[in-house]
């Protein structure tokens, strides 16, 4: 048998949200219904573009639930590619699909999908409650590189 808690336990709601979506109308309105059936909190899909979760945020303005943004250092030009064309509702930008494709070796790769990681999460902390880096292959020490990119007071 398990051991008895002596306090009682607290969970929190949360929701996923796309503030990428090509659709963002429909979205907004999951989003809605997602805090009206009692979400607490929300995490986002992937960003990697700042501007869409800018637009995003601005739409929702009189919804606030926390917000914690997904943050994905991409490993490679091939996981960026895939993450752009394979997983639903993630958006690579040209700009950041050209830096991974101009990095030509996995060391150079890992590097700039941390700096790309660190300045997407430079741009949204301001603008989220939290941020959820990913840990790409189980490679905790890349997400460990980007979090070095969190300003000390926001730790606290």
């Amino acid at each position: 048998m398990g051991t008895r808690s002596e306090s009682p336990t607290a969970f929190y709601v949360g929701c996923g949200v796309n503030p990428g979506s090509p659709d963002l109308d429909r979205e907004i309105a999951r989003f809605e219904w997602k805090v009206d059936a009692g979400a607490q909190f929300c995490v986002t899909q992937p960003v990697f573009d700042v501007e869409a979760l800018l637009r995003f945020l601005d739409r929702v303005r009189g919804v606030r639930i926390p917000l914690i943004a997904g943050v994905w250092p991409l490993a490679s030009y091939r996981n960026a590619e895939f993450m752009n064309n394979e997983v639903p509702g993630v958006h690579v930008p040209d700009a950041i699909l050209e830096r991974m494709r101009r990095a030509d070796t996995k060391d150079r790769a890992r590097i700039e999908g941390v700096a790309i990681a660190r300045e997407a999460l430079e741009a949204l902390l301001p603008h989220v409650q939290g941020a959820q880096i990913s840990a790409p292959f189980g490679r905790y020490q890349t997400a460990l590189e980007v979090a070095q990119a969190i300003p000390r007071e926001r730790l606290t």
